[in-house]
């Protein structure tokens, strides 16, 4: 939504807390995440271990999104009327266009962009990747199960729900923070078996890509850590000059 100048001031004084909280405590968990990644790479990782490292990225995304969501509410009191309308009604075409986007995928569509995601993530880590690696992640790909639509189902769901209560009558900010909490509790039990189905199949892939990796590969691995490892020492350092 467009914003006034006493609002964007107002709104960069409140993420001040917020950016020290996540500099200060959630940069210090990423450090410890890869210090026990880098360890777990001297010998050969299990899918299990993958999956442990998912589950913690995941758990640190729902800890922005929940503090982000505090602010959010916070900032939402003091907005006006038309701007709460704006507000909605971006989200709204926010969500025509992820449906446009990904419901017109075919499904050799969906295998491709799966496939190349997962190429992207690792290639970071290992610089380019052989063909056989290229092949193990298409075959994950292929095996993941479709999630588009039951995501974008159940998201224009919570919309809606949204919606009613960011007419902010009376307890309004208690009643979005209850209805985030229930969404993440009472997600439809095919949304929850297709995300560890496909995260299963992801943390399968990337161990054995991972396992694999050549003399070269694993060089290039131990210096994007360092190179990590030092953004986050010199965003860390930076709350304290």
């Amino acid at each position: 939504m467009d914003l006034s100048r006493e609002q964007r001031e107002s709104l960069r004084d409140q993420l001040v807390p917020l950016l020290r909280w996540h500099r200060e405590e959630e940069l210090a968990r990423y450090q410890l995440l890869l210090d026990d990644a880098e360890r777990a790479l001297q010998q050969p990782v299990t899918a299990a271990q993958v999956e442990n490292w998912i589950a913690e990225l995941m758990q640190a995304i729902s800890r922005i999104e929940e503090t982000m969501l505090d602010l959010a509410l916070d900032f939402g009191a003091g907005i006006s009327d038309a701007q709460m309308q704006e507000f909605i009604q971006s989200v709204h075409r926010e969500q025509d266009e992820y449906e446009d986007e990904f419901l017109s995928r075919t499904q050799e569509e969906y295998v491709r962009e799966n496939a190349e995601n997962l190429e992207g993530t690792l290639e970071r880590l290992t610089g380019r990747l052989s063909r056989e690696q290229k092949q193990r992640l298409w075959q994950a790909a292929e095996s993941m199960q479709r999630f588009d639509s039951i995501w974008l189902d159940e998201r224009r769901q919570w919309l809606a729900q949204l919606e009613g209560l960011l007419q902010r009558e009376e307890g309004w900010q208690s009643a979005v923070r209850e209805a985030y909490l229930a969404r993440e509790l009472n997600r439809p039990a095919e949304y929850t078996q297709i995300v560890d189905h496909n995260i299963a199949v992801i943390a399968a892939a990337l161990a054995d890509v991972l396992n694999s990796r050549t003399d070269k590969q694993k060089i290039r691995t131990t210096h994007e850590f360092e190179d990590m490892r030092d953004s986050i020492s010199k965003l860390m350092q930076h709350t304290t000059d």
